[in-house]
């Protein structure tokens, strides 16, 4: 089957508008980590701590792409608009109540919750952490509204509003801190938390009410086959969430055991390992998952396929080089980003070490949430579920072993372990699952991106090192000019080698000439 031009257009014109409301977000979140950094330097650890859980809730259960969003998505896509507001209101009632107990676990077991994670933290962290853990606890509840709205949304066509609804998290912790911190301290962070939750959701409440997708209007109907199929979605994606966060959990209880700062570095690599990762995989995974929802029958499988192979593609034309650029050019970049106020030269080389070893997963890491969409859309959740499953282990094993090695690098390369491991045990289970995914050929491509990517990285070091010997100022003005000439000098570089490679399918990356050739 063969899109038509006009479907064509819309899928691209997502992406573009998408793709820039995601780097305006991306870059207020990025404004709120600089003013927590320049705050605080690498002294919130407690804060981190308690974080865990409410922040992975908001960004898992909440955010785009999340497995409430998936899951609303992959029914809404097919329904008549006239049958979703009851859909939502039903939905809404049933995830509300589950919730709502969630927090209130949250709260009485934040002791508990705590405990797994930071033994090896001083006390007084210990104790500020169930504080702060206790006031973000209602977060659990918000955080799958959220993810259950911007769903309909999306499957309704209004992308903007939830591509940017971070914005409004970011600025609330940003206010918390500017006008509070001074008398308060870290534990404002926690209240920014909270306010930027109920705000995304009063936001998106708004937007759906006057669109006529549902209001506050309690309906329970947890029998109902709609919403058993949303539920029959959710629940166990939502499963497969939450076992991420038990290697974020694993992450963080062997970051405790190393130093005092570990905890805040990791999380700081980790913010910036998600921007670039949060921009493309909203330019790409926003359009891509109606599309696969849509074409989730026997009858349109070639073209699925197609379109499968086309986003695997991208991300490795993409992400690849991103991905070389940032570990090459780890240190400088963290400078440039954080260092100032309380922010030290010691904690950017910590923070760089981390995020260089995290980097080196971005294309691992993309492509697996592409494949779990799939999964999605074809209306299978369990597999994912029993590849995160798997992913627990292999994390705690990693994470033992590569700590041991290289110290608080070693956290984030296990996470790349992981999700390339998640990667492999994903396509094997998709080829059976939609009998081949015609991929012939895909692997040349990828070894020549990839050659083309270490070539990137490799000229973009050698070139900043190369300026720093003509100029070794290292002002963030100086420190900027040679970071910015390294980086695009990398870019041409990768751009000279593709050109003189001419590979078809990376001069065709739409690859809409070939829909309905039957090319696979």
């Amino acid at each position: 089957m063969s899109p038509k031009p006009a479907a064509q257009r819309s899928v691209l014109g997502v992406g573009s508008v998408v793709g820039l409301a995601t780097l305006f977000s991306k870059m207020i979140g990025l404004l709120r980590d600089l003013v927590m950094a320049s705050v605080f330097g690498i002294g919130v650890d407690a804060f981190i701590i308690a974080n865990k859980l409410p922040g992975f809730l908001l960004i898992l259960l909440g955010g785009v792409n999340g497995p409430f969003h998936s899951a609303v998505v992959s029914v809404v896509a097919r329904q008549e608009r006239r049958e979703t507001a009851e859909l939502m209101e039903s939905v809404n009632t049933v995830v509300g109540l589950l919730l709502g107990v969630v927090s209130l676990g949250l709260w009485w077991g934040a002791p508990f919750f705590v405990g797994l994670v930071a033994q090896g933290a001083p006390l007084d962290i210990q104790v500020q952490a169930i504080g702060q853990l206790r006031v973000m606890a209602p977060v659990a509840l918000f955080a799958g509204l959220i993810g259950l709205g911007f769903g309909v949304l999306t499957a309704r066509d209004h992308y903007l509003l939830p591509t940017i609804s971070p914005i409004f998290s970011s600025g609330a912790a940003v206010l918390a801190i500017v006008l509070f911190a001074p008398v308060y301290g870290p534990q404002v962070l926690a209240w920014g938390v909270l306010g930027g939750a109920v705000l995304q959701w009063l936001i998106q409440l708004i937007v759906q009410w006057r669109l006529g997708l549902g209001t506050l209007r309690p309906r329970w109907r947890p029998r109902d086959p709609q919403v058993q199929k949303v539920l029959g979605i959710a629940a166990p994606a939502s499963g497969s969430s939450l076992l991420l966060n038990v290697n974020v959990y694993t992450d963080l209880f062997f970051a405790t055991q190393l130093a005092v700062g570990v905890a805040t570095a990791l999380e700081y690599a980790n913010r910036l390992i998600q921007t670039p990762l949060g921009i493309l995989s909203n330019v790409l995974l926003i359009p891509a998952l109606p599309l696969y929802s849509r074409l989730a029958a026997e009858e349109d499988r070639p073209e699925l396929r197609l379109r499968v192979r086309q986003g695997v593609l991208i991300i490795l034309v993409w992400v690849l080089p991103v991905s070389a650029l940032a570990i090459a050019l780890a240190e400088p970049l963290v400078s440039v980003i954080f260092e100032r106020g309380n922010f030290t030269a010691r904690d950017t080389l910590l923070v760089a070490q981390v995020f260089a070893g995290g980097a080196l997963g971005m294309t691992f890491y993309l492509t697996r949430d592409l494949l779990i969409r799939v999964f999605y859309a074809l209306g299978d959740a369990r597999f994912p579920l029993k590849v995160s499953t798997l992913g627990i282990a292999t994390n705690l094993l990693l994470d033992w072993l590569l700590s041991r090695l290289f110290g608080a690098p070693g956290l984030t390369l296990a996470s790349t372990g992981v999700s390339a491991i998640a990667c492999a045990v994903l396509v094997g289970g998709l080829r059976r699952r939609m009998a081949g995914l015609g991929w012939a050929g895909l692997g040349r491509t990828f070894t020549l991106v990839a050659l083309g990517s270490l070539l990137t990285g490799g000229g973009a070091w050698g070139t900043y090192s190369f300026l720093g010997t003509l100029w070794p100022a290292v002002g963030l003005l100086a420190v900027g000019l040679k970071l910015t000439v390294a980086g695009l000098l990398g870019i041409v570089i990768q751009g000279v080698w593709l050109w003189i490679w001419r590979i078809p399918e990376v001069n065709e990356l739409t690859l809409l000439r070939r829909v309905g050739r039957g090319k696979r």
